[in-house]
Formats: C-alpha cells, structure tokens, sequence
C-alpha cells in the first residue's frame, strides 16, 4: 500500500541528483529476441512517426518514450536542480516592489537557480 507521497520522499531526500548525470529512461517488457516477437505482427520500428514501437537496436525491452526522436521525453527524464524548489511568480515580485513595477527592487527574492524572467526554464 502507498501513501502517495514518494515524490515529496525523494525530493526530501534531494534523491533526484542522480538524474543531472543518468537519465531514466522507462523500460516496458522483453519484447525482442523472444517468442513474444512473433506474436504481434503490426510492429513498425523505423523511427518514423508512425512507429509504434521502439527499435531492438536501442534496447531489447520496449521503450515507450523512445519510438521516434520527435517524443519528449526520448532522451530519457531529467533533473535541475531549481525542481527541488518551485519558482516564485513574477507578479509576487512586483506586487512587493515599492514602485509595483520594478522586480528587481522587491524585498523578495528567486528561489536559487529560477529566473526572474518570467516564462523561462530553470538556469540549472
């Protein structure tokens, strides 16, 4: 039984890192060099957009995320460290600005490694 919180554990735990340097890259079942190969007949592997499978040169289980290069996340998931916080929003800044126009003049500041910007990634 799960309490659902294991995201909060691992961020807790600051047990992302791992995932700066190694990406997760998802694994489904054995799918090639097996009996199961033979079962399913409409499986397109060419890295196309109507690939529906992933190639067997990449891996030998199935890789959901790795049918064609287009899918967000093919290169497997990833970690900044700025996810460990969430970013503080542009409009708290100004709201806290003496002149409610200016962010950088507000007693308030960014979380670490979040711009100021708004509608940009994290810098790390």
């Amino acid at each position: 039984m799960a309490d659902g919180l294991r995201y909060m554990d691992l961020c807790r735990w600051r047990a992302m890192d791992q995932l700066i340097e190694q990406p997760y890259i998802p694994e489904g079942f054995h799918l090639w060099n097996t009996p199961m190969q033979t079962w399913y007949a409409d499986l397109l592997y060419d890295g196309s957009d109507a690939s529906n499978v992933s190639s067997p040169n990449v891996s030998e289980y199935l890789r959901p995320y790795q049918k064609n290069s287009k899918q967000t996340c093919y290169n497997g998931f990833t970690w900044r460290m700025a996810h460990y916080l969430h970013p503080i929003m542009v409009k708290q800044f100004l709201i806290t600005a003496p002149d409610n126009k200016t962010v950088e003049n507000s007693p308030i500041y960014q979380n670490p490694y979040w711009p100021i910007v708004p509608d940009m990634p994290a810098e790390r």
